[in-house]
């Protein structure tokens, strides 16, 4: 039942989204502007799971089952958005050539740059960046505009939208944090994880809230709504990194060596650095954090992971942030309806029992 409502609504997502973009991109007399929206729109439309807009959706509804759903659903729009400039950047932060198994959007632009100019004049990794950076704030920009909708009371709105806004900045805020760890060996896992409530469980949130809100919740709903969806935030991101390090590329679309080259900092690499013997950590010192490291060296930090007994550590925080869940919903006063009650613990549940 819950997969079947999960895919209902995510057609309904879609749907309302390519409406959306079809407003937006109304009138266009520009070519290079009418192929700019298009790969916006492929981007939008090349994978992912909007987690976030059925969060919102959930959660509406397990406050008032008779909510406004195409409302709801519109509002939501912005919050796939959102999450979707932050991946446009993110992939140009981190120097990524493929998203969800196909090129990444500033890479896509850098290709039409080597294809339509010429490079002595306009080079183009110059402009497949500025692009990138460009399309990033066009989805930015017009996330806000999705949360004006006419479906709801507009103190309701205001609210929803000031919410948005909280969201963004403690987005911005754990991303800069996570590009200051880049640079660094050791962090702590207390500091990791004030980095993904930022970078990660904010939007999970918002989600959260802003459903909850337009559908009139009341304040002691929000906050024990939004630790639930701040804990299953935590969670996803948790194992997130795993399946970046451990996944298969074929299902992630992204390849699982990236974020080790990186140096990205995750409760995986921080607690395999904090039990690894002298040996282990000089190893891991000449690899982690170096792009030339080999497929050999990668696999050599993966089974320190293993024998460190930091992957299972990490599959286990996990498990216990979904137990923390469970925990806030029950604590809801005036309770949820049960039936979507149940729908947000399987969000959850996904969010940390999956491969991609």
């Amino acid at each position: 039942m819950f997969l079947t409502q999960y895919a209902n609504i995510l057609k309904k997502v879609d749907k309302a989204m390519k409406n959306f973009l079809q407003e937006k991109s109304n009138d266009l007399d520009n070519p290079f502007l009418e192929y700019f929206y298009k790969e916006i729109e492929r981007f939008l439309f090349s994978g992912g799971k909007r987690i976030r807009p059925v969060l919102m959706f959930f959660s509406s509804a397990a406050i008032n089952p008779e909510v406004n759903e195409e409302g709801i659903i519109k509002a939501s729009l912005s919050l796939e958005l959102l999450h979707n400039a932050s991946l446009i950047h993110d992939d140009i932060m981190d120097n990524a050539e493929t998203r969800r198994g196909i090129s990444a959007f500033h890479k896509t632009l850098e290709n039409y740059s080597q294809n339509n100019y010429n490079e002595e004049i306009q080079n183009p990794k110059d402009f497949g960046i500025a692009m990138g950076i460009l399309g990033g704030d066009f989805m930015y920009n017009i996330a806000y505009s999705a949360i004006h909708v006419n479906d709801f009371p507009p103190d309701k709105v205001l609210q929803a939208s000031l919410e948005f806004n909280q969201g963004f900045f403690r987005v911005v805020r754990g991303v800069i944090v996570e590009t200051d760890f880049m640079g660094k060996f050791t962090v702590s896992e207390d500091e990791y994880i004030d980095m993904v409530t930022g970078k990660t469980a904010a939007l999970f949130e918002s989600a959260a809230k802003m459903g909850a809100i337009l559908a009139g919740a009341e304040e002691s709903q929000l906050k024990d709504l939004g630790d639930f969806a701040r804990a299953a935030g935590i969670a996803f991101q948790i194992v997130d990194d795993i399946i970046g390090t451990f996944g298969d590329p074929k299902k992630t679309g992204k390849p699982t060596d990236s974020d080790l080259k990186e140096g990205k900092k995750t409760l995986l690499l921080i607690k395999t650095i904090e039990k690894a013997n002298d040996k282990q950590t000089e190893l891991m010192k000449k690899i982690v954090g170096n792009r030339d490291s080999t497929s050999a060296e990668i696999e050599q930090v993966r089974n320190i992971m293993r024998d460190t007994g930091a992957l299972d550590y990490a599959r286990k925080q996990a498990e216990k942030l979904y137990h923390d869940c469970m925990g806030s919903l029950d604590k809801i006063h005036p309770p949820l309806n049960d039936k979507y009650k149940n729908f947000l613990l399987e969000i959850a549940k996904m969010g940390i029992h999956r491969e991609k």
